[in-house]
């Protein structure tokens, strides 16, 4: 019986995982393509022009493209190195286009 009553409260709680609401998206910005430059890719340049390179997302199914105007918010990933030195390395939280 302890089984079961285990099972139930890690399905629910596993059920009840839910992405931030849009209102948790604090910045914008716009989506950059950086490729030409070694080791980068799709860059995000925020309003007072400094640079994030995006290298997880927490929101599922979302894609980036150059000249998406976007609303997000985001956790600096101090720990993580890319070959692009075109900004700070972080985890994408939030994200929604804006149109």
């Amino acid at each position: 019986m302890k089984t079961v009553s285990l099972c139930v409260v890690l399905f629910i709680f596993a059920a009840c995982k839910t992405s931030p609401p849009a209102s948790s998206c604090r910045y914008t910005g716009v989506v950059k393509d950086l490729s030409g430059i070694d080791g980068c890719g799709l860059v995000i340049e925020m309003k007072d022009g400094s640079t994030l390179l995006p290298v997880e997302f927490a929101i599922p199914g979302f894609t980036l493209k150059a000249g998406q105007v976007v609303k997000f918010d985001f956790m600096e990933l101090k720990d993580r190195a890319t070959a692009c030195m075109g900004g700070r390395t972080v985890r994408i939280e939030c994200m929604q286009e804006m149109k």
